[in-house]
């Protein structure tokens, strides 16, 4: 049976669990992966800086079908699999958004904003309120 509970209380819960029987507590910190908060406000990043370098007149450039290069409209899944991928690979080794915890993305966040900002593009990452403020104006 696996319990969890906050570190500062693990101690205390696992003796009160175990009160007069024989056994084995595991106590370790497991660190969260993303929230489906997160997750949503993450899909959502990828469309709003897609829409963001397409209204600047920035276009994707790919090297694919027969070795042509082609110009496309950025969108949320290129975001995701040529500049999100792969900066999460190179600072993390993760090949899976879904396996990101907090500091990771937020970490990620960093290097985008930093490199968006260094070009004039103001990229931030979406919040409630600002998505609220979407839906009443």
């Amino acid at each position: 049976m696996t319990r969890r509970f906050n570190l500062d209380t693990a101690r205390d819960k696992a003796n009160e669990y175990l009160q007069g029987q024989v056994g084995i507590v595991e106590i370790s910190n497991v660190k969260a992966t993303r929230t489906s908060q997160q997750n949503k406000a993450l899909h959502l990043f990828y469309t709003i800086l897609s829409q963001q370098l397409n209204e600047i007149g920035l276009e994707h450039r790919y090297f694919g079908v027969t070795g042509k290069e082609l110009s496309l409209p950025y969108t949320k899944d290129i975001i995701k699999t040529f500049i999100w991928k792969p900066i999460q690979s190179a600072m993390f080794g993760i090949e899976s958004t879904t396996k990101l915890k907090t500091e990771q993305i937020n970490a990620i966040l960093d290097v985008l904003i930093k490199h968006f900002g260094e070009q004039g593009i103001e990229v931030s990452f979406p919040s409630r309120f600002e998505e609220y403020l979407k839906f009443v104006s």
